[in-house]
């Protein structure tokens, strides 16, 4: 229990030190994101796993899984159809040369592979959750309430 609670908060610690490495070259380059995006990279790339994680610590274990699942797959499924997939300005390939292309593509394959890991990470947590989430925090042990995942 206390392992799946560490793997989550370190997936999603990585996943936000990767988009932050990302958002440097961005800025410095700059690739602008229109309004939705830069809306979507908030509420879902940025907040929403912060608030699985708060599930999750809680002890709301099938909440906090299933939207730290979510949240990464549409942060994955954004990043590839952006950087890999649609030509935009955001994809890597229409970076022009110069000092920001190397570490904007470096950055975008590292973001890439970490929403995978952290998706997983999610529907493995989903998996191994309690059936119920609702109503089933953990009881208080001392100052500190019991860890939630099995």
């Amino acid at each position: 229990m206390v392992r799946k609670l560490a793997v989550a908060t370190l997936t999603v610690v990585l996943h936000l030190a990767a988009n932050a490495a990302h958002g440097v070259p961005h800025a410095a380059i700059p690739v602008p994101l229109a309004a939705w995006q830069r809306a979507f990279v908030f509420g879902v790339v940025a907040l929403a796993p912060l608030v699985a994680l708060g599930f999750l610590w809680r002890g709301q274990s099938r909440a906090g899984a299933g939207l730290l699942a979510v949240s990464m797959a549409a942060s994955l499924a954004f990043g590839l159809y952006f950087h890999f997939g649609a030509p935009n300005p955001d994809h890597v390939d229409a970076v022009r040369a110069g000092p920001w292309r190397s570490p904007f593509r470096t950055t975008a394959v590292l973001v890439a592979a970490i929403d995978a890991v952290g998706a997983l990470v999610g529907l493995w947590l989903a998996y191994e959750a309690p059936d119920s989430s609702v109503g089933d925090r953990p009881p208080r042990i001392g100052p500190l309430p019991r860890l939630p995942l099995r």
